[in-house]
């Protein structure tokens, strides 16, 4: 049985990634956690919870080295930063509504995130014990279930980050660390994220600590089957 000692959620201080803190907090006991926030205006319910809460920028590397430098060791990591839309970037249609400011944002916090802080938590994994690092992809970046199109900054960039897992992953596996490198598809959330899209969802949208649960269980079921996976919320293997 997975149990970890010490976690850290990336993007942890509101929606799924605050679901992610309240379910670890949860199921987990005697476990230490780590939690990164950028916007202090939507952390308010993190901060009253009993964790390790650091402001910083997910992208700022500096700051990454110095969060990293006063930490030994994690067991479980999850990357919840993820980027769809705000008031000036939408999901694109077709090609006619690219531009390249878009798509640098959409790469930026989609894809450059994941590999950042992969590359100074490494020394922070262990050769001994099991742990993980995941981040959460998207179903609509796998290219071979790609039949609907457009998106097109949103879904190119989920696919460069689970390339980016997939080449970590054999990194991790070639230095010897037992951890399992996962990108995992959360499923349709009630976040600020999805919900100018909810109304026309015909399947089941999960509440953020609903889906944090179908996570923390597909993350333990990997353990045995391997690393370099791209999984969906309920288990099954996503094709890349």
């Amino acid at each position: 049985m997975f149990t970890p000692r010490s976690a850290l959620v990336i993007g942890g201080g509101h929606g799924l990634g605050l679901g992610l803190v309240e379910a670890i907090k949860n199921r987990y006991s005697d476990i230490e956690i780590f939690v990164t926030y950028r916007d202090e205006a939507k952390a308010g319910k993190l901060l009253l919870l009993d964790v390790n809460a650091t402001k910083l920028d997910p992208l700022n590397e500096f700051e990454i080295v110095e969060f990293c430098k006063c930490h030994e060791k994690f067991d479980l990591v999850i990357n919840s930063v993820g980027f769809l839309h705000d008031s000036e970037t939408k999901p694109e249609k077709s090609l006619r509504d690219i531009n390249s400011a878009d798509l640098l944002k959409n790469f930026s916090i989609n894809s450059i995130v994941t590999p950042l802080w992969a590359k100074h938590l490494k020394s922070k994994f262990s050769k001994k014990e099991v742990s993980v690092f995941a981040t959460l992809s998207a179903m609509v970046g796998s290219i071979g279930e790609n039949e609907l199109g457009g998106w097109y900054g949103y879904r190119a960039s989920k696919a460069a980050l689970n390339m980016f897992i997939k080449t970590i992953a054999i990194e991790f596996r070639q230095s010897r660390l037992k951890t399992s490198v996962i990108a995992i598809h959360p499923g349709t959330t009630h976040t600020e994220l999805s919900e100018p899209f909810s109304k026309n969802i015909k399947h089941k949208i999960w509440g953020p600590v609903e889906a944090a649960n179908n996570i923390l269980n597909t993350l333990e079921g990997c353990l045995e089957e391997g690393s370099g996976l791209f999984k969906n919320w309920d288990g099954r293997r996503i094709e890349w």
